[in-house]
This record gives structure tokens, C-alpha cells and sequence, in this order.
């Protein structure tokens, strides 16, 4: 789920590139992440895709305009694929999305309840 809610002042205008930068970070952050989980260093990642290692760098530096095309060869290299779903556009204007309070959890046995910690 995206972050941000409509205003009730929201003119119907978006900012597509808060949408695009965004896409990009969370498509590099996920190419990191099967890196991190495969254990394969960026050397190897670029080996396995066939490319120098500084475009590795690029790509996920932002440096790059990553496809959708290269997203899908680095994730294979790592052994993933990638999934994509659709979701809808919310905007968080005027003020951040509320804090959700999860419902009171009984304790364990041998364990204590801590109140909200952050």
C-alpha cells in the first residue's frame, strides 16, 4: 500500500515523478534484497547478468534508468523472479497516515507486555 492519501483540498493533480522516483527506489531496494538473500556479491550479480560491474553500480545507484527488462535479469542472476500488482494511488497531503494501534495481546507465560515503543 502506497503512503499517501488524498487530501480533501487535492486538486486531482498527481506527481508522477514522486510515483516514478519511488518505483525506482523500491525496484533497487528489492534487486539489493536478492542480493543480500542469494549471498552473491554485485562482482558475481554483474558476472551472472553478463555486465561490468560499474553498471551494477548504475543500476542500483540510480545512475541508470532501469527496465523492466534489467530488473528481471538481475533478480533471475539472484534466483528470484519478479511479480508485479497493481495498487491504488493515495496521497498523504495534509498530514501522515495515522498510527494503527494493534489490539491488546495477552501475554505468554514468561513474557512481558510492552506498551507502544517507538
Amino acid at each position: 500500500m502506497s503512503y499517501w492519501k488524498q487530501s480533501s483540498t487535492w486538486t486531482g493533480e498527481m506527481d508522477i515523478d514522486v510515483l516514478e522516483e519511488s518505483a525506482l527506489a523500491m525496484a533497487q531496494s528489492t534487486i539489493q534484497n536478492a542480493i543480500n538473500e542469494s549471498g552473491i556479491s554485485r562482482a558475481e550479480l554483474a558476472r551472472r547478468m553478463q555486465r561490468d560491474r560499474s553498471f551494477v553500480s548504475r543500476m542500483l545507484t540510480g545512475s541508470h534508468n532501469l527496465t523492466i527488462k534489467t530488473m528481471a535479469r538481475s533478480m533471475a542472476a539472484c534466483g528470484f523472479e519478479v511479480r508485479f500488482q497493481p495498487v491504488s494511488i493515495e496521497w498523504y497531503w495534509d498530514s501522515p497516515p495515522a498510527r494503527v494501534v494493534d489490539e491488546e495481546v495477552p501475554a505468554n507465560a514468561g513474557t512481558a507486555m510492552f506498551a507502544a515503543c517507538a
